[in-house]
């Protein structure tokens, strides 16, 4: 059973890599010019929203290895990352563009293993 506990939380930390990566990658292309908005928007509103990206995809990849280690550390980065997402995409669809709601599944999905295996992290054990 503690084999596919620690698989299953491989798995989880080459999903949030993944998703992170993309996250700098949206940025990346947010200030090349190339990622297009559904409608105009002020440019400060440009600006939280590309530099937001760069934001969750850097400390996301900041907490992966503590997440990994099952530090608290890891445990604490990744919760307040996921609800800043989850935020931040909730705004981001109601205000900017609908197309943000995608990015909550991801972060819920983070949000919801952490919360599941919170002993793990907490309570300092390895495995």
């Amino acid at each position: 059973m503690m084999e596919l506990k620690r698989v299953l939380q491989v798995l989880v930390v080459v999903f949030a890599a993944i998703y992170y990566v993309a996250r700098v990658g949206i940025f990346y292309v947010g200030t090349t010019g190339e990622m297009q908005f559904e409608e105009e928007q002020y440019q400060l509103v440009e600006n939280v929203v590309t530099f937001s990206f760069l934001a969750i995809g850097v400390i996301g990849l900041i907490t992966l290895p503590g997440v990994h280690l099952l530090k608290p550390w890891g445990f604490w980065g990744t919760i307040a990352v996921s609800v800043y997402t989850i935020v931040f995409d909730i705004w981001a669809y109601s205000l900017v563009q609908s197309s943000a709601a995608a990015g909550i599944i991801p972060a819920a999905v983070l949000l919801v293993y952490m919360l599941l295996v919170r002993k793990d992290y907490l309570s300092g054990a390895e495995g």
